[in-house]
Parts: structure tokens; sequence; C-alpha cells
């Protein structure tokens, strides 16, 4: 069609000249979408360093010992893969031992520094086959966050039964929880959040709080729910935790927002969660789900 509104017939010379524009842009395009790849995969290159064959070696003498060399020769390799699977360049099997000697590792460390869930999940991420896990609840009852949310709910179960509305079963996700007066003490303009954590708004996970490592590394953040029955006065509540052990894909975040840190002797080790979700991607791990309950007996007041 002419800028006047006719139609273009389509064996004109106009037509055509279109035909060769939209087709030279192409080219360009993907000369340039080439370029782009072959640039990204150069600086892959660049940054490589030789892949160690024994990471958990080097991480324990850069705990330890506090050996630089062995702390910065894990995290350029960590690096270098990770730009890898950004332009989603294919992994030798000496890269994909390694990352699955990183999370054998990161079973051995955590265990090494008191984090056993943390470690425990690492490990199952890589061994686990995409298996449930049943974790010992104790991380959870004892956290700020969650014993807050605890009276939260707690407060609103028992209102809704008072008001004969259904409390059979409550989440922090629930959108009248959310919106009610009870989660006020858990919002985060009312909560120090390195020391008490805070509920997410507009969502509902409880967020926990920093100071809180063991936790912080088993779950970050998490729905609480709360099935319960009441007879003769008396409340009976299984509080429980269910969560997806798995990371954000690189291809809806490629500036490692989400970075997962391990302290090492006063460093922290950078792996980023783009590549831990690659190690699906090329058959080395499986998200799994994990979860905890425990129960309790309660009466208003």
């Amino acid at each position: 069609m002419d800028l006047a509104g006719r139609s273009t017939p389509p064996g004109s010379a106009r037509a055509n000249g279109g035909i060769k524009i939209r087709e030279e842009f192409k080219l360009v395009v993907q000369k340039k979408t080439v370029e782009q790849v072959a640039q990204k995969a150069s600086i892959c290159i660049k940054n490589r360093e030789n892949v160690p064959t024994a990471p958990l070696w080097h991480l324990g003498k850069a705990q330890v010992f506090g050996v630089t060399e062995s702390f910065d020769l894990v995290q350029s390799t960590i690096d270098y893969l990770a730009c890898k699977a950004k332009i989603n360049s294919s992994f030798t099997e000496d890269e994909k031992e390694f990352l699955v000697n990183i999370y054998e590792a990161f079973w051995w460390g955590g265990k090494y520094l008191g984090f056993s869930e943390a470690a425990l999940l690492a490990n199952h991420y890589v061994h686990g086959g995409g298996h449930e896990v049943i974790l010992n609840p104790f991380v959870y009852p004892y956290s700020v966050i969650v014993q807050d949310a605890i009276v939260a709910l707690k407060k609103y179960i028992s209102n809704r039964q008072n008001t004969n509305k259904f409390f059979a079963i409550a989440k922090t996700s629930d959108v009248e929880f959310q919106r009610s007066k009870f989660a006020d003490p858990l919002r985060s303009q009312n909560r120090h959040k390195p020391t008490q954590g805070n509920i997410v708004t507009n969502d509902g996970t409880l967020k926990a709080e920093e100071i809180n490592v063991r936790l912080k590394y088993t779950d970050n953040r998490f729905y609480l729910m709360a099935t319960t029955s009441y007879q003769r006065n008396l409340f009976f509540t299984r509080w429980s935790v269910s969560s997806l052990y798995d990371f954000v894909d690189y291809a809806d975040e490629q500036d490692d927002k989400n970075i997962t840190e391990i302290p090492l002797n006063g460093r922290k080790l950078r792996l980023p969660d783009g590549l831990s979700n690659h190690m699906e991607k090329i058959g080395i791990a499986k998200k799994f789900w994990y979860r905890v309950e425990w129960h309790e007996h309660w009466r208003v007041g």
C-alpha cells in the first residue's frame, strides 16, 4: 500500500524492492546477532580458568587456611561457567563434574558451618532425582518471623472461628489475611528486617530475618500454612512450610541479581542462581519440593 492508501501490486518494482529491503534487514540483524554471540563467547574464553578437579579441596583451603589463590580459582571458574550458561554454550564433562562437586562441597561446608538443612538440600539438588525431601522442622519454629506469623495467624483463625467463617486452612498468602489487621505487625514498615524479617506485600511470603543465617540459607522466603481443627475450646493446628528448591532462569534474568553467597573465611563465594538453574538444563541437577511440619494445641487468651 502506498502513502495514498492504494494497494501495491505484488509484482511491482515497489513490492519487490520492499522484499529486498526486508531480506537485507534480516541479514543485517542475523549478522549482528552472530557477532554479539561471538563477542560474548570470546569474553568467556578470555576469562577462562583451568577447571579445577577438586573444588572441595580448594574451598577447604580457602575456609581453613584463607588461601586466596584457591578461593580465586574456584570463583573465576564459576564466573566462566556462568558466562557460558548465559549464551547457552555447551559444557564439557569436566565442567559438569566441577558444578556437581561444588554442590557436594556445599554439603560438606554446610555441615561444617552448622547449616545442616541447607547442606542436605544442596546435595539433594544434584543427587536426589527430584524426589521430595522432609526436613526436620527445628530451623523454622524458632525463627522470629515465623513465631510472629504464628501469633498473627492464631488471632486470625480465632476471629474467623468466632464469626463462623472458614478457618480450617489459613496461609500467609491468603488475600484476606494479608488485608487484615492481624497481618499488620508483620509488615516491613513495622519491623527491623535484619533481626525480625517481614511479610512480603502482595505476596504473603515470609522473609527470614538476616541474622538467622541457618534459616536464610535453608529457605530465605516461604509461605506458612496452618491446618486447624477446633473442639471443646481447644485448637489443634498443623503448621507447615512447603517450598520448591529451584533457581531463577537466565532466560528471565541475565544481570545476576539473584546470587547465592557462601561465606568463606571473611570472603563470600558468589554462585549466580542462573548458573544453578542451568545445571538442570544440562542434566546434572533436578529441582524438588521440600517441606516441614509441626503440631500444636492452643487456646485463645
